[in-house]
């Protein structure tokens, strides 16, 4: 298994859920990404106007092995990430560190 990690426009959303569907992708996690935190508030005047929006979003899933290149491919050509990342995702290796905590 490989774990893809994205960062994507919120504008591009409906799009990565659209190709997430077509390649059988059935669950995803969606986040702001860290860069988004150290702006997180706005100044108007002097005086804090709310957080912002985040413009971007993190996206992270799962592929088999075989899926990864063309899942990749189909990403970069459906979403046009800012960018894209692909680990190795050992689930024997998370299962266990989970039991011993």
């Amino acid at each position: 298994m490989k774990r893809i990690e994205t960062v994507i426009a919120r504008a591009a959303l409906d799009d990565f859920h659209r190709c997430a569907r077509e390649l059988g992708i059935l669950g995803f996690d969606l986040s702001v990404p860290k860069t988004a935190f150290c702006d997180h508030q706005r100044r108007f005047n002097g005086r804090p106007s709310g957080p912002i929006t985040a413009s971007r979003i993190k996206v992270d899933f799962a592929v088999p092995d075989e899926q990864t290149k063309p899942t990749i491919h189909a990403v970069l050509e459906s979403v046009h990430p800012d960018s894209i990342g692909v680990f190795k995702f050992d689930e024997d290796t998370k299962a266990s560190r989970t039991r011993r905590l």
